[in-house]
This record gives structure tokens, C-alpha cells and sequence, in this order.
């Protein structure tokens, strides 16, 4: 689908954490996406992209989480802009790394860091809605415990699907990366996985690499950040 504009009301700004806020948008005219997929907060003569964090089942409603940069000046306009106006022009879908892209045959691997948990909540929601049996799993890394600012709802979707498992990592407290935690538990089947990597572009290139040199297969590993670097 090719991307479209819309005006978009502001249902709500909640703050997740002291720095990551939730916005709930509504469409006036709804724009179809996949679980994965990317939106742009259209600005002047800016783009600003942010994924959606919710899956495409029904609500027609778009959430994001944004995480305030106070040092952005850019950033801070745009919040500043949307809070004032309760309305932002928005432009879907975007991205390539959605579950229309995955073998159905293949257990997946979500590796997320900070709000690149967004994208990979919205996948997560599409497996759940659909009754996925297939075992996946998620591997959170933040700098906090606040960081990990669904690790209720999370921990939640554990417990009830025996197929799904997760793990959480906090940057402070080892020197260990969310790779080397992905290999650590699959020391001999990286290669059976598919691998979705979501979150700031060096780590998503570092750990695809170190994934890699471990039995990962490159082309079953899957990130935005791959296509637009």
C-alpha cells in the first residue's frame, strides 16, 4: 500500500515515563497498516517517524510512544505543536519489517531496545489476536526498570501464553548485550529463528553481527534500521 495523509486528533498524551509519552491518535480518515510498520508526524518541512504500537485489529486508532528529548529543540516544537493544536498530519504506512515478511514456519525472535519495544508490541498483539502457536519470544533492553515501561503487560501476555517467553535487561547493572542474552539461551538453533531488531540503529547493526557470527542466518533477521542506512 502506497503511504497516504491524514489529519489525525490527539485522543490522549500520557506520560509512560519521566521521558516517553504515549499518544493515541485518531484518524479522520483511517489508514490501514501491518503490525510493524512505521508512521510519519508530518511538520513544516519535517518528517518525523514513529512506530505504531498497537496492531491493526479493529480500534482505527494509531498509538505511539515518544520519547521527549529535551535537548531536541526539533522534538519539543513538534510535542509542543501537537499538544497545542490536538492534531497532527500524519502519513502510512512505512517499513518493511512486518509479520507479511516472516516465514509462518519459523519461530521469532524480538529483540527490543527502549521504544523499539513499539513495533514489536504491535507484532506481539497480532500473534496473540491471531492464535499464533508458533513459540516466539522477546529479549527488552533499557537503561531503567521505568524504561521497561510495559513490563506488566508483558509479563502478563507470559503468563498466559505458554509458547511466548520473555526477558529483560538493564544496561546499568552488566556488560552484557541483548546479543550476547539471545545466545547465551540458544547456544546451537540461532539458525532455526527468525530475528525482528528493534531500537536505536547502532544496536540493531551490532547485534544482527553478532547474531551472525553465532549461526544466525543474516537473510532471517529482520530491522528497518537495515533499510534505511
Amino acid at each position: 500500500m502506497s503511504p497516504q495523509q491524514t489529519t489525525a486528533h490527539i485522543d490522549s498524551i500520557t506520560p509512560l515515563t519521566e521521558t516517553i509519552l504515549q499518544l493515541i491518535l485518531t484518524p479522520e480518515t483511517y489508514i490501514d497498516y501491518q503490525a510493524g510498520q512505521y508512521l510519519q508526524i508530518l511538520s513544516k518541512k519535517n518528517a518525523y517517524c514513529y512506530s505504531i504500537a498497537n496492531a491493526p485489529l479493529g480500534l482505527q486508532k494509531y498509538e505511539l510512544h515518544i520519547r521527549q528529548d529535551r535537548t531536541n529543540s526539533s522534538i519539543q516544537t513538534l510535542l509542543d505543536t501537537i499538544k497545542q493544536e490536538q492534531a497532527a498530519q500524519i502519513c502510512l504506512p512505512f517499513g518493511n519489517c512486518d509479520l507479511s515478511h516472516f516465514q509462518k514456519n519459523k519461530p521469532i525472535l524480538f529483540i527490543a531496545g527502549g521504544t523499539g519495544f513499539a513495533p514489536i508490541k504491535a507484532m506481539i498483539e497480532q500473534l496473540l489476536a491471531t492464535g499464533e502457536t508458533r513459540p516466539f519470544e522477546l529479549f527488552w533492553g533499557a537503561r531503567s526498570q521505568s524504561d521497561l515501561y510495559m513490563d506488566d503487560l508483558v509479563r502478563q501476555w507470559q503468563q498466559r501464553v505458554s509458547h511466548f517467553q520473555y526477558f529483560s535487561q538493564l544496561s546499568t547493572n552488566n556488560q552484557a548485550t541483548l546479543g550476547s542474552n539471545v545466545r547465551t539461551r540458544h547456544k546451537t538453533d540461532l539458525k532455526d529463528w527468525q530475528v525482528v531488531i528493534a531500537g536505536p540503529f547502532d544496536m540493531a547493526y551490532s547485534t544482527r553481527d553478532e547474531l551472525v557470527a553465532h549461526g544466525a542466518l543474516a537473510a532471517n533477521i529482520f530491522s528497518d534500521a537495515f533499510a534505511v542506512l
